[in-house]
């Protein structure tokens, strides 16, 4: 139903038309990466005024729906980065991004040695006090910012790692493996909500508060030890994240599924 300037049921003029505007993209009328309609033409289609247009408009991109690109107009963000998740197969981040066409890239927010609290230890299946590797990227795609990640290692397991080696090289799963002659497989993968703190947010380009997609993971070695306790906050319109089922085959299942929760 389209939206009229006036107060009915006492609902901002502005809200009632939100709603028209998320359901042209529900809807597909705007196709991810496409140019959203001018102010001008929302106006005329949905009787309201152009002020209340800009306001729509305005919390909308506020929110991460849409996306303004300066003078070239307003936009419906075309997620770059389409994250698989299978509890059969390990897939890397770069690995994924580089057969979809995209260039993949990372910055190194921090790099540190130091002893395991009591819950990385019970992740990794370490003792409190155990030396592990902690380090923080920023993953981006063809430059722009998609996920800021946290991760954890037994250090026993990369003795040698560097903060260079991180720095060099794009995939640190392919240095892992040429390096460490290491292979992997996933075990627990929870996805959930957050909302991003004010840094958090300065990284991927949002509002602070902003909804993320929360990804926490385990990786294990091909020989079943914890490997990567991985913590994932991605963009919520720049990445999405895809379940692949594992192949048909006799017998009960065995690995472990991947879990949804809600948390604020």
């Amino acid at each position: 139903m389209a939206a009229k300037d006036d107060d009915l049921n006492n609902v901002p003029i502005y809200i009632r038309v939100q709603k028209d505007l998320l359901k042209l993209i529900h809807d597909g009328d705007v196709a991810p990466g496409g140019r959203f309609p001018s102010e001008r033409e929302l106006s005329l289609r949905f009787g309201a005024s152009r002020m209340t247009m800009r306001k729509a408009v305005d919390h909308l991109v506020q929110s991460g729906v849409l996306e303004r690109r300066g003078t070239s107009g307003t936009f419906v963000p075309d997620r770059l980065f389409d994250r698989p998740l299978s509890d059969h197969t390990f897939y890397s981040v770069s690995d994924v991004v580089e057969k979809a066409g995209h260039t993949p890239g990372s910055k190194l927010l921090f790099f540190e040695r130091r002893e395991a609290d009591p819950f990385i230890a019970s992740k990794l299946a370490l003792s409190p006090g155990d030396p592990v590797i902690s380090i923080e990227r920023l993953r981006t795609v063809d430059g722009v910012p998609v996920c800021l990640e946290l991760s954890h290692f037994p250090a026993s397991l990369v003795p040698g790692l560097s903060a260079s080696d991180v720095i060099e090289n794009k995939s640190i799963y392919r240095l892992f493996r040429d390096n460490y002659h290491l292979d992997f497989t996933n075990d627990v993968r929870v996805i959930s909500v957050h909302y991003a703190t004010k840094g958090e947010a300065e990284l991927l380009d949002l509002r602070p508060g902003a909804p993320v997609l929360h990804f926490e993971g385990l990786t294990l070695t091909g020989e079943g030890q914890p490997f990567e306790y991985l913590r994932s906050l991605n963009h919520p319109d720049r990445v999405s994240l895809t379940i692949n089922p594992p192949p048909k085959k006799q017998g009960p299942k065995q690995s472990n599924p991947i879990s949804w929760t809600l948390q604020s």
